[in-house]
Formats: C-alpha cells, sequence, structure tokens
C-alpha cells in the first residue's frame, strides 16, 4: 500500500490497526465507492494487521468472504462508499453474505468512518436474557462485538500518541478486532467447540518450541496492551469519580452517627445510623480497595515525582500485568499438574451456564477467584494484590475472558523451564516502571556482584578474592560458605535474588527436592516497598522452583510450599520509626551476606511524610543525599561480624558533599574489598559495586579525626574487567577519598 501515515505510531495492535487505517484513507479520494473502499479496507485491515493471506478472502463487490485455516467462510465483511450517509446497506450486505455461510462466526461491515463487528449466535439464544442486545438479519442472529469510530480514532493517531489521545474505551473498541485473527477464527468448528484433530482433543500450540514460545509472549503482550489495560484504566476513571462522591457521603454518616451518639448518651440510638454507614461502605468497596492498592503502589514504587494522570495509566498497566501473570501461572501450574483443573474458555462456559441456571451472575473474575482459591492448595502469595477491585468490573472481565480464550490455544504441558522463558520474555516486552529484565542480553552484574561477595565461589576463587583483597587464603577460607544466610534488600526484578538461589540450589544438586526447598526458603530473604518488585520476584523465583516442587511432591503428596521470603515493606524503615515496623526478617541482625542493587532515589524526590521523617535518622542521611546511601548504612545493622555487603549504589558519595558523613563511618563500620565502577546512572552520578566486610560489629563509633582504620588494601577499578590499582586503607579519611591513579605503593600488608 501507497502513502504515508500522517500519525506517530507503536507496535503494539491498536497502534497498527490505527497506522493501516491511516494509510489507507490517504490513497482514497472522497468519492470513493463501496467497492474500493472494501478492497482497500481488506488489504489493510485484514491482511496488514490481521495476517490474512491475499489468498484467504474473496472480493465480490462491496462484499468479502474471509477463509479461516480449513478453507471455512468465517467472517464475511461489506464496506460503505466515502460518500454513504450511514453503513446501514453495508450491514445488511454483509449479513446476507454470512445467511449463506453457516461456518460464519464474525459479520463485519462499515468505512473509514465507522466500522462495526457483530458475533454470531444461535437463534434460540435470542430469547434469553439480554435479548435487546441482539439483532436479527436475512435470518442470521448475532450480538454486537465491537463498533469502532475509526475516523475519530485515525484523526486522534494524527494528533498524538494514542495512550494519551485515545480514551481507554476506545482502545479496548479496536482491540477486540484481534478476535477477527486467523488463530481465533480457525480454532472454532462451525458449532462453536473448539477445533479438534483425530484425537478429539483440542487443537493447541506447544511452547516447547521457539516459534510456540514466541506466539505466546506476542498474544500475552497483546492482551495486555490492547485488552487488558484500557479496561483497567476504564475501570479505573469510573471509580475515581465514585471515590468522591463517597468520601463526602461517607463524611455526612458519620457526622449522623456522632449526634446520635451525642443525643442522650444511648448507644443504641446511634445503631441506624451506623448501620447506614455499613451500608454505604459496602455499596462502594471496590472504590475503596482501589484507593487502597492504588496508594500502595503509588507509595512504594516511588511514583511521588509523576503526574496524576501519569500514575493513574502506569497502574493500570501493573494491575493488567498481574491479571495477565494471574491467568499465564494458573496454566503453568495445570501443565505441571499441580492443580487439577485450570482457568480455560471451557471452565468458564461452564461456570456461566451453572450460574444461568442458579439464578445468579458469573464472569471471568469470578472464574479467576476460584482459580485463586485452587492455586493457594499449592502455593499462597505473600506479595500484595493490586488486581481485586478491578475484577468486579464488567469490561476488565471481558477483557479478561478473551484474554482466557486465546491461551486455550497454547499448551504449556513439559518442561517447566519454557514457562520460566515464557514469563520472563513477558517482562521484557511489558513495558513496566522498573522492570527492564531482557533475556536476550542478561545482566552480567549479579553473577559478578555474586563472585565478589564470595557466594558460591570455589575454594580457589576463595583463595584468589583473599589474595586480592590482601588477606591471606586460610583467612578466606574461614568466610561464611555456601549456606550462609543472604538478604537482597531491594529485588526490583528480582534478578540478583534469583542468581544466588540458582548457585545454592546448584550447591545442593546431591540433595532431596525438599531439601533444596528448604534451603531457599530458609537462607534467601527479599524485600522492597514496590509491590510489582515483590510480585515479579517472587514469580520468578517461584517458576524456578517448580521442578523440585513438583518432584518433591511426586514422593510426598503432603510438601506444601510455603510463601517465599519476599517482604512488601521498606527495609529502610526500622521498627518503631514508621507504621508497625518491618517483618522480623528485616529486624535481624546476623545476615551473612547483604547484596543487591538498591535505588538511588534523590532526597528531593522523597515525599514529605513519616518516610521521609525515618530515612533523616540516618546520619547517611546528609545534605543532598540519594537513598542508596542509607543502605550502605542499615546494612551495616543486618550484617553479622564478618558478614559481607555487595552493592550497586552511586558512586558521588567518594567525593562530594553529601556522602561527608557517610566517608567518616564506612571506615569504622566495613573493611573494604573492592570499589569497581559500572556503567550507567545512579542518582546523578557514576554507579559503584562496593564490596567490603563488616567489622567492629560490636564497638562504638570514635570521632573520624581520632579513627585511624587498621592497615589494608582493597581493590579501585573502572570497570567489571578492569584489574583495577591497589588503595591503602590510610586514604579512608573522614575527609576525602580522593586518590591519583597510580596506586599505592608498599601498602605493607
Amino acid at each position: 500500500m501507497s502513502g504515508a501515515p500522517h500519525g506517530s505510531y507503536g507496535q503494539g495492535f491498536v497502534e497498527r490497526v490505527v497506522e493501516a487505517a491511516d494509510r489507507a484513507e490517504a490513497t482514497l479520494g472522497a468519492d470513493a465507492g463501496a467497492e474500493t473502499v472494501a478492497a482497500t479496507l481488506c488489504a489493510a485491515l485484514f491482511g496488514d494487521v490481521l495476517g490474512y493471506d491475499p489468498t484467504a478472502y474473496d472480493l465480490d463487490g462491496r462484499v468479502a468472504r474471509v477463509r479461516d485455516a480449513d478453507g471455512d467462510v468465517a467472517v464475511t465483511f461489506a464496506a460503505a462508499g466515502r460518500d454513504a450517509d450511514d453503513v446501514g446497506a453495508a450491514v445488511f450486505a454483509a449479513f446476507e453474505a454470512a445467511s449463506a455461510e453457516p461456518t460464519v462466526r464474525y459479520v463485519a461491515a462499515g468505512g473509514f468512518d465507522r466500522l462495526l463487528v457483530f458475533e454470531r449466535v444461535e437463534p434460540d439464544e435470542a430469547k434469553g436474557e439480554g435479548a435487546d442486545e441482539r439483532r436479527t438479519v436475512a435470518g442470521v442472529t448475532a450480538v454486537t462485538h465491537t463498533e469502532i469510530p475509526l475516523a475519530r480514532i485515525v484523526a486522534a493517531g494524527r494528533s498524538g500518541r494514542l495512550s494519551q489521545t485515545l480514551r481507554p474505551a476506545q482502545q479496548l473498541a479496536v482491540a477486540k478486532l484481534t478476535a477477527l485473527r486467523p488463530a481465533e477464527v480457525s480454532a472454532v468448528d462451525a458449532d462453536g467447540d473448539a477445533g479438534t484433530g483425530n484425537t478429539g482433543a483440542p487443537a493447541r500450540r506447544s511452547v516447547a518450541d521457539d516459534d510456540g514460545l514466541n506466539t505466546l509472549v506476542g498474544t500475552l503482550r497483546d492482551c495486555l496492551t490492547d485488552l487488558l489495560a484500557p479496561a483497567v484504566e476504564a475501570a479505573q476513571a469510573r471509580l475515581v469519580d465514585d471515590i468522591e462522591g463517597y468520601d463526602e457521603r461517607a463524611a455526612e454518616l458519620r457526622d449522623a452517627v456522632r449526634a446520635a451518639r451525642r443525643g442522650d448518651g444511648d448507644e443504641t440510638a446511634a445503631g441506624p445510623a451506623r448501620a447506614r454507614l455499613l451500608a454505604h461502605e459496602r455499596a462502594h468497596a471496590d472504590a475503596r480497595a482501589l484507593r487502597a492498592a492504588y496508594g500502595t503502589w503509588v507509595r512504594g514504587a516511588g511514583r511521588t515525582g509523576f503526574t496524576p494522570s501519569e500514575n493513574r495509566r502506569a497502574f493500570a498497566r501493573v494491575v493488567a500485568f498481574q491479571v495477565v501473570e494471574e491467568a499465564l501461572l494458573d496454566r503453568v501450574f495445570a501443565g505441571a499438574d499441580l492443580v487439577a483443573a485450570a482457568a480455560t474458555g471451557d471452565a468458564l462456559d461452564r461456570l456461566t451456564a451453572f450460574a444461568e441456571e442458579a439464578g445468579v451472575d458469573r464472569d471471568a473474575g469470578d472464574l479467576l477467584a476460584l482459580a485463586r482459591e485452587r492455586r493457594t492448595a499449592v502455593y499462597d502469595r505473600r506479595a500484595p494484590d493490586l488486581a481485586g477491585w478491578a475484577l468486579d468490573d464488567d469490561g476488565v472481565c471481558e477483557a479478561l475472558a478473551r484474554t482466557v480464550g486465546y491461551l486455550d490455544h497454547f499448551s504449556f504441558d513439559g518442561d517447566h523451564g519454557r514457562a520460566v522463558a515464557a514469563y520472563d520474555r513477558l517482562l521484557s516486552v511489558a513495558g513496566l516502571h522498573g522492570v527492564d529484565t531482557d533475556p536476550a542480553a542478561p545482566d552480567p552484574l549479579p553473577e559478578a556482584l555474586l563472585d565478589a561477595a564470595g557466594y558460591g565461589a570455589s575454594a580457589a576463587a576463595d583463595a584468589d578474592a583473599g589474595a586480592r583483597s590482601g588477606g591471606s587464603a586460610d583467612a578466606d577460607a574461614e568466610a561464611t560458605p555456601l549456606g550462609g544466610d543472604l538478604l537482597d534488600p531491594a529485588v526490583g526484578d528480582g534478578r540478583y535474588l534469583l542468581a544466588a538461589a540458582d548457585r545454592l540450589r546448584s550447591g545442593l544438586a546431591d540433595a532431596e527436592p525438599v531439601e533444596r526447598l528448604r534451603a531457599v526458603r530458609e537462607r534467601l530473604t527479599g524485600a522492597s516497598p514496590d509491590p510489582l518488585a515483590c510480585r515479579v520476584t517472587e514469580t520468578r523465583l517461584l517458576l524456578r522452583l517448580l521442578g523440585d516442587y513438583r518432584a518433591a511432591r511426586s514422593t510426598d503428596p503432603g510438601v506444601a510450599l510455603d510463601p517465599l521470603p519476599v517482604y512488601c515493606s521498606d527495609p529502610l524503615i526500622r521498627e518503631g520509626d514508621a507504621g508497625d515496623g518491618a517483618p522480623a526478617p528485616l529486624a535481624r541482625e546476623d545476615y551473612d551476606y547483604v547484596v543487591g542493587a538498591p535505588p538511588a532515589t534523590l532526597r528531593r524526590d522523597v515525599a514529605d511524610g513519616p518516610v521521609a521523617d525515618a530515612y533523616a535518622e540516618y546520619e547517611a542521611a546528609y545534605y543532598t543525599y540519594d537513598t542508596s546511601a542509607l543502605y550502605v548504612e542499615r546494612a551495616s545493622d543486618w550484617l553479622a561480624e564478618n558478614g559481607t555487603l555487595a552493592l550497586r549504589v552511586a558512586g558521588r558519595f567518594r567525593d562530594t558533599r553529601f556522602g561527608e558523613k557517610l566517608r567518616e563511618r564506612v571506615p569504622q563500620w566495613y573493611r573494604l574489598e573492592q570499589l569497581r565502577e559500572l556503567s550507567g546512572e545512579a542518582a546523578g552520578g557514576t554507579p559503584v559495586l562496593l564490596v567490603a566486610r563488616r567489622f567492629r560489629r560490636n564497638e562504638a563509633f570514635t570521632d573520624p579525626n581520632e579513627y585511624e582504620p587498621p592497615t589494608y588494601g582493597f581493590t579501585d577499578a573502572e570497570g567489571l574487567d578492569d584489574a583495577g590499582v591497589r588503595r591503602s586503607s590510610a586514604r579512608l579519611t573522614g575527609e576525602h577519598w580522593e586518590w591519583d591513579a597510580a596506586g599505592d605503593d608498599g601498602i605493607g600488608i
């Protein structure tokens, strides 16, 4: 097709539809007839976007018949000319064409102004509930699948980014065209049942091969971006308005309760007023749940520096991701034979049919709730639920139902490692704030950091580390072995905790599976105030343990997988500083390792309130500090004597005013082993890998002008691969840590 689009588009399904329509519209004159519009739209939508081969659709005037993989007509489409007043004639033509094709599932009609899609149903279904939403034309009964104001959407695409110019409902309307893709229409036969092969089982695509895995990841990305995120954003917008009215009415009802209590002093007099308040709160439970989940996420993810509209869009995507993740995880559990049933399209049909007989409403949200209950017998999540409120919304449930249906096309039997790959690939394309996992280019830092800390290193590596740090091989031989306890206080996307878990399990390769599970649960701990980071880390770790868990249950069906040790809590909040204090694992003072990449959030970006007040209690909270410095100080509490610190932190503490207090204290808390500059930026400065041993654990802090650190050497380098130079501990003065590039001779160790 010729002609360039007028807008700027992305790679999502909605963007591709709008771009194709923009290109197609630019090639036609204002007097283009129905036949020309039909040919142009078929090539743009069915060919360019939905992925049909040109031989899959036949054009007969204004009418096109689109065939599935078996050669059966699955969609009829009729176009209206550019000068048509409405699309009525096109709608009738499309239905008339469908009347001669018993295999048709969808009837579509329209032009560049408006596009309508109807889903065919059995005539007797029109007698039940919702009959007013059905129409019968030319003997074909159908319900509206989607209605797209195409001209308005194309104009929005020319005005800016579609995520900002299109309302969520408009995005969802376009996204529903995914149901017309070849894989979707080919998966259902003339009777509306899943397509079957010679075995009679549903034809599903295995994720065991790369092509199937790629298709799965693309499908999940489209469900997230084009179906669930717009639906969640629309539900959120509705409830935000509801919250405003709820607050005003709730305040009035609370005043009424207080007034009733003040009346004659009889508590029973306030009973009716309290009943009205409780009824009001129950009626708005989903709005209050949204406020709680949104507040937890904004605070934990450090989103105080963003605008409300930016935060609402980002939160909608996080919630949509949780729903997609849960649907995927349910299929993985079923594929691993850990649950007897999964949330499938067939299960949804059975649930809704049963509910209709019982006279109650049930939808995909109820199906997901049932799936959660089943999974608790296998694993009960520790990470907070951010999506519960959204599952009460009809639009979200409809998008979830379509997602569940798309997952029906895949088989998750076999190696659980493919589920690990699928989830990691999904993270790489999900576009989540703070999550940048890229399986194609793994981060070398977690392994380098654990090597530097001596976690899981061989005896030869330990001896080499001792020589490089100025100590003896014998001294390092006394270091805590791999079995020591490790804390990652800022899990992010979980890469450091996962690397530690892989080393721990590798060291126990000859042990029973249940012992490996117990070791991960008891020896590793992760934390973050960000509920998304906790969820992602927990899920990634869980998927890697499924093989061990399945093996353990094969010999002992009663084996339980306790919640993994990933805590949604701000690890910088000491007990009593703010809120109810930290979980017990974050109050420990005997960890053998503290590793990770804590956030380097600048002081100006920490919102005023109890958290900022708690941060201000740190010695390192000096001048324009960043939070990574506070983690260095907090680790001095967590680590046992001779415990190892290995953190990626902002390196500007070495020679700036804000690092003055930290420079004074680090020599008295730690014996440095390495300072290595890393690529990237952190709080406006080059980050460094800081590796050190905790010492003087039970000794008081002394005046830095009077303190002289013991004589030893440590490595200072400009990168992970740089051999670096040796520095003397004499350089670690409270005033500055500046030195020339030549290193120090005669350290005298």
